[in-house]
């Protein structure tokens, strides 16, 4: 009976396990485009992320309606470990320390949700983003 139980432990941790979607952060690397379904969000611009792997990233934003570009740079943290989360620009205090659930990462799509909220099509943009890599 005790063979019986920790056999059955074992299997229940291994089915456990198997099931955890491991990201792989070494894909974060490279420029990423913020793409949406346009038949359901049309976005006004452009806005895309280059990581560079040693967390600090350029960030280009293009606004349609005034035909100017912006160019901003920074930093972000990676907690796979406890919350699976990045966070864009950690040390700032204000409105631009942001921190996502990384919801996808693959060599050529990511998700994030914005940490506290949860998924909704009127949250793309800004709750939800999605990502292509360029």
């Amino acid at each position: 009976m005790k063979n019986l139980k920790t056999l059955i432990c074992a299997a229940l941790l291994v089915a456990g396990l198997c099931g955890c979607k491991k990201i792989d952060v070494n894909k974060l690397e490279g420029t990423w485009s913020e793409q949406y379904d346009p038949t359901v969000f049309a976005m006004d611009g452009s806005v895309e992320y280059t990581f560079d792997g040693s967390n600090h990233y350029q960030m280009h934003v293009y606004d349609v309606l005034s035909g100017e570009s912006r160019d901003y740079t920074g930093t972000y943290a990676i907690d796979l470990i406890d919350k699976g989360t990045i966070t864009i620009n950690p040390a700032m205090s204000d409105f631009s320390n942001v921190t996502y659930k990384l919801v996808k990462l693959t060599s050529d799509e990511m998700e994030w949700q914005r940490e506290g909220t949860t998924y909704s099509v009127g949250g793309w943009g800004g709750d939800y983003r999605h990502f292509v890599k360029k």
